[in-house]
């Protein structure tokens, strides 16, 4: 089951301890971030789920992300409180 919409913009909300993915399925997940849609639904992801799926905005293009750079911005948005915007592809 497929959450993630191509086109649409999720806000990061933070590294995850849920351990299942919202996307394939995949249960007991290491490691995870929660994603937050347009319209507000909130999911979790695996990393290798959102790395496949996702691409990181820069200097007007959007980019490939790796697995390690998605929990890198799951963890920085968790402990900084800071806004980190994906999208899909």
């Amino acid at each position: 089951m497929e959450k993630i919409i191509s086109g649409q913009k999720y806000r990061v909300i933070g590294s995850s301890d849920y351990p299942v993915c919202d996307c394939c399925g995949k249960t007991n997940l290491t490691r995870a971030v929660g994603l937050e849609s347009e319209d507000g639904e909130a999911i979790n992801v695996g990393v290798i789920c959102a790395s496949k799926l996702l691409r990181q905005p820069y200097m007007g293009k959007t980019y490939p992300v790796s697995p390690e750079a998605v929990l890198s911005i799951g963890r920085r948005v968790t402990r900084e409180r800071v806004t980190s915007y994906l999208h899909a592809r």
